[in-house]
Order: structure tokens, then C-alpha cells, then sequence
């Protein structure tokens, strides 16, 4: 794979010996394991989210400051992209698609008020199927604020992924769980224009793995396949009974999954997918933050990160992330 792509994409194999991120979060001592039965989305189709929110909550930074905005501009604050969520210094990570077609060199994260040049785009090493369970990382140049402190959300990392079919997430979803990200009120997102205004707001939300698969069944009367993990304002029960609750929504690529662990926000996810109808508010997809592709990026954006130049000509790290 030649270098050269570095500038938009970076693709990449990991070494299988890679294991520092692994080993900070207490991975190791349950190894992650690959089941060999593989999700049927033969009907599936993973539309990309419109970015607003009916009935969200307003929150400052202060209250998320680990919370990122991306832009397309080195030096205006529009167009806004999508949200990101930082996990590590100078790393962040988004939906993939938001990413995807966008130029690093044009590339700014807007992180507790200050402006950070992208560095490098780590796109998912093996992506699925129109990017319903894809992260994407952004690693920002941090010269010029090497004295900042980065505030960072811990990883959930109370489940190891074990298979492919999320049957280890039906485990989780009695926690009580937020959408937090930058989100423009609903009927502007309808408006096409760069200027567009969002907001950082929150949503108290659910999370199932029968929310997709059968409230988008639901309302599209078509066969769906959608086994995957979502996220809604509302249960299938409250659903059925179309209750006011149901109207509420919070959909934008990147916003963060959160939920509370004893007294500390833990990030399970990112929303990366969500279809959408005129009078009804619908689930939406998120990426769980705990695959063993995910950490081989982290892993990848880390050395990209902590390269000192000596070695690796800025712009061209194939090398670093091809290396164990």
C-alpha cells in the first residue's frame, strides 16, 4: 500500500503483537475472541444521519469537556462536520463516514476553545458494510499547546467484545445511558447551508438490540435487518403506545454514547447510522468502542501521535502502523 494515501486515508494491517492499548484497559485478561458466525444484513441498508435533535437538552463544554467539534475549514469555525470525542491527548475519535471525504490539510478540531490543525485520518482497518459499525480517528498536531491539559473520556470497559452478533451486548443495556453532541434543531437540518447553527445539547436515551430491527419494521413496513446495537428517546413498550417521549431525538455522526459508572462518564459508543421519516423519530445505530479492530487503530493513531519526526517524513505513516 503506497504512503502516498496518508493525506485523506490511512489503511492499515497491525501487527498481531501490538497490545499497549489493550493492556491500559485490562483487556488482556480476557483475550478478545472471534466468533466465527457473522451478522445476515442481506436487507439491510445503513442510512447516514441528518445531525439534529428534537427536544434535547442544552449542556455547556464545561459539563463535557472531552466533547470536539470538526470542521472542513483551517480557519473558520463552519462548515461544521460532526461531532468528535477525545480519548487520549491529541486523539479523537468520530463516526468514520464523517471522514471520510474530507482532506486532512483542511481539517480543524475545535477542543476546549482552542483550534487543532489534523494531522492524520486512521480509518477503520477492516470496514463493515456501509460503515454501521466504523470509527474513525483523527490524531491532531499538538506543538503548539504540548502544556495543555486534555480531558479525556474513559473507555467502557467493563465487557470484552466476544463475537460478531452482539450477543455479549444484551448485558449492558440496563445501564442508564446519554447522547451528547453538536446538533442543529430539527427542520433546519432540511436547509442545505454552511453556516448552519449547532448546538451541544444531551438525550436520556435507551439502548436495545431489538430497537432497530423492529420500531424501523415498524413504521417502514419493509423487511429490515438492522441486528445491531441502537440507541432511542423511548422503549418498544412507550413506542407501541406512541408516547410524547418518543417524539424526542438526538442523532448526529460522532455524538457519544455515555453512560455513568460509579460517578464517572464512561464513552460506550458513537453514533454513526440513522434513518429517517417525515412524522416519526427513529432509532439510531452507534459503533461500541470496545472491538479488537478498534483498538488496533488506536494503537496506529497512538504512534502517529508520539512520532517525533526523526524517522517518518510528516504526512507519510504507513510505516508506523504497519510495524508491531
Amino acid at each position: 500500500m503506497l504512503p502516498v494515501l496518508v493525506f485523506t486515508f490511512i489503511y492499515f494491517q497491525m501487527a498481531a503483537g501490538s497490545t499497549d492499548i489493550l493492556e491500559s484497559l485490562n483487556f488482556t485478561s480476557n483475550p478478545i475472541m472471534r466468533n466465527a458466525k457473522t451478522l445476515d444484513l442481506t436487507f439491510t441498508f445503513f442510512p447516514m444521519l441528518s445531525n439534529y435533535q428534537a427536544n434535547a437538552v442544552p449542556v455547556t463544554e464545561a459539563q463535557y469537556p472531552w466533547i470536539a467539534r470538526v470542521v472542513h475549514s483551517r480557519t473558520a469555525d463552519v462548515p461544521h462536520m460532526c461531532t468528535a470525542v477525545c480519548i487520549a491527548e491529541a486523539i479523537f475519535i468520530t463516526a468514520s463516514r464523517c471522514i471520510h471525504y474530507l482532506k486532512v490539510n483542511h481539517t480543524t478540531i475545535i477542543y476546549m476553545s482552542k483550534r487543532f490543525d489534523a494531522l492524520a485520518f486512521v480509518i477503520p482497518s477492516e470496514p463493515t458494510k456501509q460503515a454501521f459499525d466504523d470509527i474513525g480517528f483523527i490524531v491532531v498536531d499538538d506543538k503548539s499547546f504540548n502544556r495543555l491539559d486534555w480531558p479525556a473520556i474513559q473507555l467502557f470497559d467493563s465487557m470484552n467484545r466476544t463475537d460478531e452478533m452482539f450477543t455479549w451486548f444484551s448485558e449492558l443495556v440496563s445501564l442508564k445511558y446519554k447522547v451528547v453532541g453538536y446538533a442543529m434543531k430539527k427542520g433546519y437540518e432540511r436547509i442545505p447551508s454552511q453556516e448552519q447553527q449547532f448546538n451541544l445539547t444531551e438525550l436520556d436515551v435507551v439502548v436495545s438490540m431489538e430497537l432497530c430491527p423492529k420500531l424501523i419494521k415498524f413504521r417502514i413496513k419493509k423487511r429490515t435487518g438492522f441486528a445491531v446495537p441502537c440507541y432511542h428517546s423511548c422503549t418498544l413498550q412507550q413506542f407501541e403506545k406512541n408516547i410524547d417521549r418518543c417524539y424526542n431525538y438526538h442523532g448526529v455522526e460522532g455524538g457519544a454514547v455515555i453512560t455513568n459508572v460509579m460517578g464517572y462518564n464512561k464513552l460506550m459508543g458513537v453514533a454513526t447510522w440513522g434513518p429517517s421519516i417525515k412524522d416519526y423519530e427513529l432509532p439510531v445505530g452507534f459503533a461500541v468502542v470496545n472491538s479488537e479492530n478498534f483498538f488496533k487503530d488506536f494503537t496506529c493513531a497512538t504512534k502517529i501521535r508520539d512520532d517525533n519526526g526523526l524517522l517518518i517524513t510528516k504526512g507519510y505513516y504507513q510505516t508506523l502502523c504497519n510495524s508491531g
